[in-house]
């Protein structure tokens, strides 16, 4: 997997690894494994990282560890040693997702899951290109939280997650101590002449992303 990044010509992106789980509604049918592999190879081809018939473009895994969703691996590089463009691609992957839904009869996103994707700032585009990194900030956090979420038992295995993923978290918590809510910053993402990092709650990361909707996943 590994073998196109230490060949890339030039600069090596520092985070080279792409990752986003694609899961069925509770109430839907349990695909097969020839679906869910059609499901994959379409959600690569919508992202960027591996085009149909494109016999250069990154290489990817799909695991399927549970009946109702499977996760996406790719290495961010292409064998002709250039790098993927991805901007867009969880959007474009819910575009294609809409089309599954549309022949398999499966539970059709709700208007309100059209929130789930919080579309980078013009000012976050520029500073990632400044960076030369391949995604923004909120970007990165958005697919390192969700795969969080998508593998944690509770809060606490949640929290410790992100914190094994390399994430600065911080709690917001009651008088009592209970847990109401969380925010994540990405190492050396910061801001006003670097003297605070830059915060982003799990609802400004995507709609998904909450609390509340990540506690949802711990009693699946």
């Amino acid at each position: 997997m590994d073998a196109p990044v230490e060949a890339l010509r030039g600069v090596r992106p520092p985070l080279h690894v792409w990752h986003v789980s694609v899961r069925n509604h509770a109430g839907d049918r349990v695909l097969s494994d020839a679906e869910w592999g059609e499901v994959a190879a379409a959600m690569v081809d919508a992202a960027g990282i591996a085009p149909a018939g494109d016999e250069q473009a990154c290489r990817w895994i799909a695991v399927r560890h549970a009946p109702d969703h499977i996760h996406l691996v790719a290495t961010l590089a292409r064998a002709d040693g250039r790098q993927p463009r991805l901007r867009g691609d969880i959007l474009a992957m819910h575009a294609a997702a809409r089309g599954f839904e549309a022949r398999w009869g499966l539970t059709p996103m709700s208007p309100q899951d059209r929130t789930a994707v919080r579309r980078p700032s013009t000012g976050e585009l520029a500073k990632a290109d400044r960076r030369g990194l391949l995604e923004t900030a909120r970007q990165s956090l958005q697919r390192t939280v969700r795969a969080a979420a998508a593998l944690a038992r509770d809060d606490a295995d949640f929290l410790d997650r992100l914190r094994d993923a390399g994430l600065r978290v911080r709690e917001r918590c009651d008088e009592a101590g209970i847990l109401l809510g969380y925010a994540v910053a990405l190492p050396g993402d910061r801001a006003d002449a670097g003297l605070r990092p830059v915060w982003f709650s799990g609802s400004s990361l995507a709609y998904d992303l909450s609390l509340p909707r990540v506690r949802e996943r711990f009693e699946r």
